[in-house]
């Protein structure tokens, strides 16, 4: 257990989030592919994407990271360059490596066997394996009720062709896209609504011709989103990428200025994809002070801004499910900010909470009562009923081993009315080893 005092005062200043860990992974894979030399600066520093760097390495690709390890050089293989695996693919606690490793390895027709500690090893994988196989790949999930280990039988037996995701989810999207470019054929997917397109962002940045159709200001109002990849031979073409703040990372630090009386925090160069930007929405419809400043591209093709939060009165709000794929990963910290504003808020659409590194829903629910608020959980809705007066009890919590409910837990022990005790937070390091410490940067800084 660690002992989490409660702030003294307002948290001000300025502060870089890690590098976002979904375009971090992206990128040593897709230059692990490239014809020549990819440098990556603000690469994330986090267990899932050094489980990315392994992986890969394993595979045959040459990948250099810095000292402090936010430069990462990768020497690319080209199409036909990496090579079966001598041993286990260890993918640690990252479903993303597991996953998109496992659509790159169907295309190329190579063999290896994917393995992950405890958590991930209890994490649905039919939701890519059933596709890829569909399309005629050759790989199975030997794990009870199709989880890990992820096994590639090799082979160029994958076709292409039309795929119809049941559910929104960039990681089965970026599984069949990667099968599809490393094999050569064509692939046309729709899904529900639209899903991260960082994958979709990159590819393109690199050369291939990856076209989408998606409506991100209005899903509810468009069709089904389309991403299509013609029938491809080419090699991508090595490029620099810089990798935006982590927007989920972000979101934590937004929540503690929101909700700690007095604040104004500036966090720099933060992702403003379309496919990522439902938090800031969400903020918003809790009348969240946030302000965009400079926004601006990235070399990869991710737009970034400078975001100004400062703590104002709260109000409750709603998610529907058409808004969950663009910000599930940031539930659990909304759920704290919604504890701390007036009235009740609803999360609706949000069973995909259940399969994540913990029973987020559960825990999620677990915690905010913890901190002495009304909650209820239905088969896919939270309810948060808030109170702005009260302050949050100071509560014991485990956080099962899940960096996202360590970090939310932090966040709320901020505004407890006494220590907190909370479990689990060498977690931490899968995503954002130095929250804590860029919390306390933020700590006594009072206008000048």
């Amino acid at each position: 257990m660690s002992r989490l005092e409660p702030v003294r005062q307002p948290l001000r200043g300025a502060v870089r989030v890690p590098g976002d860990k979904s375009v971090s992974h992206r990128a040593v894979m897709f230059g692990s592919v490239c014809d020549g030399e990819v440098v990556i600066d603000n690469f994330a520093p986090g267990a899932d994407n050094r489980s990315t760097v392994e992986v890969f390495r394993a595979l045959g690709a040459q990948v250099t990271l810095s000292e402090d390890a936010r430069r990462v050089t990768v020497v690319g293989r080209g199409r036909g360059g990496l090579a079966s695996p001598d041993a286990p693919l260890d993918c640690g606690n990252s479903g993303t490596t597991m996953r998109l490793t496992a659509g790159l390895l169907t295309g190329l027709g190579l063999e290896a066997t994917l393995i992950g500690d405890a958590s991930l090893s209890k994490r649905p994988m039919g939701r890519i394996v059933d596709p890829l196989r569909a399309l005629g790949g050759e790989l199975r999930a030997d794990g009870e009720r199709g989880r890990p280990p992820v096994v590639i039988e090799g082979g160029e037996a994958f076709q292409g062709g039309a795929a119809e995701l049941a559910i929104a989810s960039a990681q089965v999207k970026s599984a069949l896209l990667l099968a599809s470019l490393m094999s050569g054929r064509p692939l046309a997917l729709t899904e529900p609504s639209p899903s991260r397109d960082h994958t979709e962002v990159m590819l393109r940045y690199l050369g291939a011709p990856v076209r989408s159709s998606a409506h991100y200001a209005q899903p509810e109002l468009e069709g089904r989103p389309e991403v299509t990849l013609e029938a491809w031979r080419g090699t991508l073409t090595a490029r620099p990428v810089t990798v935006p703040g982590d927007i989920s990372s972000a979101a934590f630090l937004m929540v503690a200025a929101a909700i700690v009386p007095g604040s104004e925090v500036v966090l720099e160069a933060c992702g403003m994809s379309p496919t990522r930007v439902g938090v800031i929405e969400a903020l918003k419809g809790a009348a969240v002070r946030l302000v965009e400043r400079d926004p601006r591209n990235l070399p990869g093709g991710e737009p970034v801004a400078d975001l100004v939060v400062s703590a104002g009165p709260l109000r409750g709000f709603e998610v529907l499910p058409v808004d969950v794929p663009r910000l599930i990963d940031e539930v659990p910290i909304l759920a704290v900010l919604a504890g701390r504003a007036d009235g009740t808020t609803v999360f609706r659409g949000v069973e995909e909470l259940k399969v994540k590194e913990s029973d987020r829903l559960a825990k999620t629910a677990e915690l905010l009562r913890a901190c002495g608020r009304e909650v209820e959980v239905g088969e896919d809705v939270l309810t948060v009923h808030g109170d702005p007066e009260a302050p949050y009890t100071a509560f014991r919590y485990d956080a099962d081993h899940d960096h996202r409910m360590a970090a939310a837990a932090i966040v709320a022990s901020l505004v407890a009315d006494g220590p907190c005790e909370v479990s689990g937070l060498d977690s931490l390091d899968v995503s954002y080893p130095g929250l804590v410490a860029d919390l306390e940067s933020l700590q006594g800084r009072e206008e000048s």
